[in-house]
């Protein structure tokens, strides 16, 4: 049974402090929200993590899911292996399990669920692998479907993606969803599926 008091974001930080080679989480938010999740911030006692504001207080300024990447590995001088979460979601499967495929794979893996139940295709991106479950193609936010799974927000990235990432921003790609970056990486180096076991749910 879930604590009722527990926020999506509790339980993401519990799956995530399940994985000891985690030295710090990150929570980035903008600078109209900070204050809420400060409130939420103080009712919490974990010294891994730390809660960032990107300063941004207008629609028109928004720096985006991937700018916010961005925007915390610069501020935070991060130079190692990332694991990317969406918040506005919260998901039934170990996170460890992803964990080790990962680590053998030792290239980025993004998490993928079956597509059958999924009512509103715009909302995600959809994803095809083959056998060996490296992507072979994928399209963000689409109503025509290239694939039997979409991809979830939930990405773990070796530390060369960070230089990626910023050759990507170079470029003048779009910095919403992080989605679209899967979809520039998938075409210039191998990227993995894992399917989760369990289920997810959003809060949207």
């Amino acid at each position: 049974k879930i604590d009722d008091n527990l926020t999506a974001l509790d339980l993401l930080i519990d799956q995530v402090s399940l994985i000891e080679e985690v030295d710090m989480t990150y929570v980035v938010t903008n600078g109209e929200s900070y204050n809420k999740f400060e409130d939420w911030f103080k009712t919490i006692d974990n010294n891994k993590v730390k809660l960032i504001n990107d300063n941004t207080t207008s629609p028109k300024a928004k720096l985006g899911a991937i700018g916010d990447m961005k925007y915390t590995i610069n501020m935070e001088n991060i130079e190692d292996e990332l694991l990317i979460i969406a918040g506005d979601a919260i998901y039934d499967f170990e996170f460890m399990e992803m964990y080790n495929m990962y680590k053998d794979k030792k290239a980025p893996i993004v998490a993928v669920k079956d597509i059958k139940d999924v009512l509103d295709l715009k909302k995600y991106g959809t994803i095809s692998f083959d056998k060996s479950l490296k992507i072979t193609d994928m399209h963000e936010k689409n109503n025509n479907a290239i694939g039997d799974h979409i991809a979830l927000a939930l990405y773990m990235f070796p530390i060369n993606i960070i230089r990626i990432l910023e050759t990507y921003l170079q470029e003048g790609n779009l910095r919403t969803s992080p989605g679209y970056f899967i979809e520039y990486l998938y075409q210039i180096l191998d990227v993995y599926a894992y399917e989760i076991k369990g289920n997810y749910f959003t809060l949207k």
